[in-house]
């Protein structure tokens, strides 16, 4: 595992193994970059690199000032796959799969595809203030913070789910706040059919009372082109932790199909 910094920025990101093409991860609300480590041991597709970076105000980055809205997000993981410059594919969670369709959408001509996992819409959710202000809310409260966890997760391994607490409490209330708003508000972008036509997999935990069937069917899936859509069994919020043997051989036929020399740009 190696570190490196883009520019001069504080944008730090992490990279692993060898390969002609990265495989790009991005976390989601109050998590950090080293939530995906579970998932990258599973995976067994050779000749990839793998990267992760912490979003601006979360992780090792919680000294960053704002905005913290999606394109601020997507300009700076944008930035990484620039920094790498291989043909990518990008694996979003919750809010990260916003963030990882625009990045996506920026770079056609080397985004090889998209995976979405427990996908917030692109849109929002538009929860009513008297939904969203627990969210808002969760800033410093690591019980608050376990509690939304534990309602959402169904298998979350305990030493991860404290960790995971631990890296959230540290993100100032002030940002947790805009990043409630930033998954609740949504893009414009995503008022419209994708602008990203590649191959697409949805991935989402039978468990999960938030990012539901009826709205992936509904908010998430209908806006791509060419979208397969799987369901986890034993698993809420943070399926790829939670069952993250069964995400990464989803992952690897995924990664089998679109890096097939005759897949890409034939959709």
């Amino acid at each position: 595992m190696r570190t490196e910094r883009v520019g001069q920025t504080d944008v730090r990101f992490r990279r692993s193994g060898e390969g002609d093409r990265a495989v790009v991860f991005v976390h989601g609300f109050l998590d950090d970059q080293y939530v995906w480590d579970r998932l990258i041991a599973e995976l067994a597709t050779p000749g990839i690199e793998c990267i992760t970076v912490d979003l601006a105000g979360g992780g090792d980055r919680t000294a960053a000032g704002g905005p913290f809205a999606y394109d601020r997000f997507a300009a700076e993981v944008g930035d990484v796959v620039d920094a790498v410059d291989k043909p990518f594919v990008i694996v979003g969670q919750s809010m990260g799969a916003a963030v990882g369709e625009l990045v996506a959408t920026r770079r056609p001509d080397r985004a090889l595809g998209l995976v979405l996992l427990t996908p917030v819409p692109l849109a929002g959710t538009h929860l009513p203030d008297e939904a969203i202000a627990p969210f808002r809310a969760l800033g410093g409260d690591g019980a608050g913070q376990r509690a939304v966890r534990n309602q959402l997760a169904v298998a979350l391994p305990e030493a991860e789910h404290d960790r995971l607490v631990a890296v959230g409490e540290r993100v100032r209330p002030e940002v947790v706040r805009d990043f409630a708003d930033c998954w609740n508000d949504g893009h414009p972008a995503g008022e419209q059919p994708s602008r990203y036509a590649g191959p697409v997999l949805i991935v989402r935990g039978e468990a999960d009372g938030f990012v539901t069937e009826e709205l992936v069917d509904t908010a998430v899936a209908p806006r791509f082109g060419s979208v397969e859509s799987v369901v986890v069994a034993s698993a809420g919020h943070w399926v790829h932790l939670e069952q993250p043997s069964a995400v990464a051989a989803l992952l690897d036929g995924f990664l089998a199909g679109v890096f097939r020399p005759d897949h890409f740009h034939q959709g």
